[in-house]
């Protein structure tokens, strides 16, 4: 993978966040792991970011109002969107929103990677547009 692809993964629940971290590193990503929506704004990495992995339910900003923030901000990074608690409205409307994928917990890696490669692949289209 190349070094300049950064992925930053937020989620409150310090075991989970371990998890997805190990396993987007040993895919070979730059990874960069958070316990909340507020510590990723207030850190340098929402320039550098190329995905997000995000709990939709946390304390203080929601998973669904960090993107949205983002996105009127001018921050349109590619989103994955993480729950423990399936919603089919709250899932349609993310992907409305432009989210590239709402998964389920526990999480299917491979599905996850799938999600992560149609990611990049929007990120690079934004950046390099026909």
């Amino acid at each position: 993978m190349s070094s300049d692809i950064q992925i930053s993964i937020i989620d409150d629940d310090e075991q989970f966040r371990a998890a997805i971290a190990d396993l987007m590193r040993a895919m070979g990503f730059t990874i960069e792991a958070f316990p909340s929506a507020v510590d990723f704004l207030a850190s340098a990495n929402v320039r550098h970011t190329s995905c997000l992995i995000v709990d939709v339910h946390m304390p203080h900003m929601t998973g669904i109002e960090l993107h949205s923030h983002l996105v009127r901000s001018g921050y349109d990074i590619p989103t994955i969107l993480i729950t423990a608690y399936p919603d089919d409205r709250a899932r349609a409307r993310a992907l409305g929103q432009g989210v590239v994928g709402f998964l389920t917990k526990p999480i299917d890696e491979v599905v996850l990677l799938g999600c992560v490669e149609s990611a990049l692949q929007r990120a690079k289209s934004d950046e390099n547009p026909s």
